[in-house]
This record gives C-alpha cells, structure tokens and sequence, in this order.
C-alpha cells in the first residue's frame, strides 16, 4: 500500500491548528490569572517555550528520518522499551482527546446551546472526526487547506472590529509583580498546545528541510495568534473580566459593536474554534490509531476507529465534570504531567539518540 503524503503547506496549516485548537478560548483566562496585565508577555514567553519544544522534535526527527514519534522510540530504547514509552504516550494522548471533547460540549452547552445534552454535541463531533480517520490523513490535510484561508479572514475581521473598543490603560502596570508570575504563566500555558503530535505526521512531509520550516512556521503563527487575542482580551475586557470568565475570548466576541450596526458576531470566534478544533482532535485521533498499529504490529488501523471512538467519548464524560474541577487537574496536576510528555522525555530521547550515533561512529 502506497504510503500518503502532504505538502510543507499543509503541514504548516496543520501544525497551526493544532497550535490554536482550544487555546483559543481558555489560554486568556488562565494566563491572566497568573500574570495579570502582562498576561501577553507570558504568552510571548509560551512562544518561546513552544519553538524550543519544535527543535527539540526537530532534532529528534533528523537524527531518525522517515521515522514517526512510536517509531524513534523503539529506534532509542528497543523494542519492548519503546513500545512500553509508545503505550504511555497514548494514554496522554487518550486522556487529552477524551478532555478536549469534554471542553466542547461543556462550552456549546453553557454559553450556546443551554437546552442542548452535552451528550450529543460530543457525539457528533466525534462522528466527524471518526469519518475523519476513516478517509485518511490527507483528506484532513486538503480540509485543512481548504479552510485556512477563511480561518485568517475571520480573525482579521475579529482584530479589526475590536481595535474602537481597546483601553490602552488597562494594560498597565506592565511587570508590577515581577517576572515570577509571568514565567509561571508562560510555561502553564506552553503545555496546552502538544506539538510533539506533528512528529506523528512528520514523516509524512514531501520534502523534508522545508517540513521542518513549516513546523516551525505553523507553531509560530499559531502562538502569535493567541498572544494577540491575549492582548486584546486584556485591552478590551480588562483583567477582572478576562480572569474570572471561563471564556474570554468568546466574551470578548460579544463586545463587538460597530455603529450600532455590526454587533452580536462572536459566531466568528466560534467559527474560528470549531474549524481549529475539528483539525486538532482529528490529529490526537490519528496519532492514536498509528500508535497502536505500530505497538502491536497491525497491518491496518481502521478496525481500531470504532473502539477508540468509544473509549474517547467515555473519558470526556469522566473527566470534564464540571469546569471547576478541570481547573484545578489542570492546576495541580496535568502541567506536571504534560510537560513530562512534551519536554522532559523528548530532551532525554534526543540526548540519548546523539550518544548512541556517536558511539556507533566511533
């Protein structure tokens, strides 16, 4: 069977999604409870944190070319090791998917769709990422495309639109806490982007040097969009407003008024989320499917979808109670867990794969 590939184009588009996903609508309030008005430069900071993350994969792919992340690890640590690794990996990745499902039925239902079971706004996502896996990854991949240059359009509307209504004064003071609250900000909210899922895909790209541009381009648009509806959401909202909504951003969408005559568009903002989400969940369901065929030696992964289908939608009506007790998971336990996953274990993989090359020359 023909192995698929994709563009560095959509590769890029893809990585951007993922990078925007749900951030979307929950980065500005958790980082401004943290950093409070300089809840922007601790995105900028998450920024960084993010693209040193992207190298760090980079590496890790150009020391195993034409090989996935399940792959590179059972290239590192062995057979049995690595499918131990690849086996944990999934878990994060299950219980991730399973949560972000949770966050959208709870966020249609509360704020647009009160008289709607959260139920089945998750159930019909989830056929749509299930028709999703079964087409392929280059199917989501043209998706991707077809919708990116609308996703840019909305977004510069939602700027443009807000700009009347932005309050240079509540952005000040600038580092009236220090720089403590701006690190702690920044590196929470780096976590929430999981970027180590294009190295899934990474093989995948046609032409290699400039799929590791396009990986680094993706996140890098990715993340200055959430800082400038960080920044906006401070400016126009304020910072009481921005921190004690679940969803700022959304809010922020609501505030649009132009000459009495443009008003009520926050379906924009909505629009933007639902068509990055669907991009994000289809990749954490691809990542699954491929884990498990290569774990367990699978010729095909389609007879997977089904069971893995069911398993998401149970842990998103496990784990998203209520958002009270995903805010404090999230602040007690899953940055610690994250970024076990997303920095730690990849820095010792890549340390430990340049070892093993020098050893091998020598």
């Amino acid at each position: 069977m023909k192995t698929p590939s994709i563009t560095t184009v959509q590769f890029f588009i893809l990585t951007f999604g993922l990078t925007m996903g749900t951030s979307i609508l929950v980065t500005p309030s958790g980082l401004a409870g943290i950093a409070r008005e300089d809840a922007w430069i601790a995105d900028l900071l998450s920024t960084a944190i993010n693209l040193f993350m992207v190298c760090i994969y980079i590496v890790l792919a150009r020391l195993y070319p034409g090989s996935n992340l399940f792959e590179i690890f059972e290239n590192i640590l062995g057979k049995w090791c690595g499918k131990v690794l690849s086996l944990l990996y999934l878990f994060y990745i299950l219980i991730l998917t399973g949560t972000l499902l949770g966050n959208l039925g709870f966020f249609l239902t509360s704020e647009m769709m009160p008289e709607t079971p959260i139920e089945a706004t998750q159930i019909l996502f989830l056929i749509a990422a299930v028709v999703c896996a079964r087409l392929g990854i280059v199917v989501l991949a043209r998706v991707g495309e077809l919708v990116f240059p609308f996703i840019i359009v909305l977004f510069l509307v939602l700027v443009l639109t807000l700009i009347p209504q932005i309050h240079l004064d509540f952005i000040l003071p600038i580092f009236d806490d220090g720089i403590a609250p701006i690190i702690k900000a920044g590196s929470h909210a780096a976590v929430f982007q999981e970027l180590i899922i294009m190295m899934v895909f990474i093989p995948l790209v046609q032409e290699k040097k400039k799929g590791e541009r396009a990986f680094l381009g993706g996140a890098l648009l990715g993340e200055l969009f959430l800082t400038l509806l960080v920044l906006l959401s401070v400016l126009v909202l304020g910072i009481e407003q921005t921190e004690n909504n679940s969803f700022p951003a959304y809010a922020l969408a609501k505030t649009i008024n132009v000459g009495n005559f443009l008003q009520r568009v926050e379906g924009i903002l909505v629009m933007i989320w639902i068509l990055t989400f669907f991009i994000k969940i289809s990749l954490l369901f691809f990542s699954m499917l491929k884990g498990m065929r290569i774990v367990f030696g699978l010729k095909e992964e389609g007879a997977l979808i089904n069971t893995f289908s069911v398993l998401i939608i149970l842990v998103a009506w496990e784990t998203y109670i209520n958002s009270v007790y995903v805010g404090e998971i999230i602040q007690k336990v899953w940055f610690s867990y994250a970024l076990l996953h997303l920095i730690v274990v990849p820095f010792l993989l890549c340390l430990t794969g340049i070892i093993k090359r020098k050893l091998l020359r020598k």
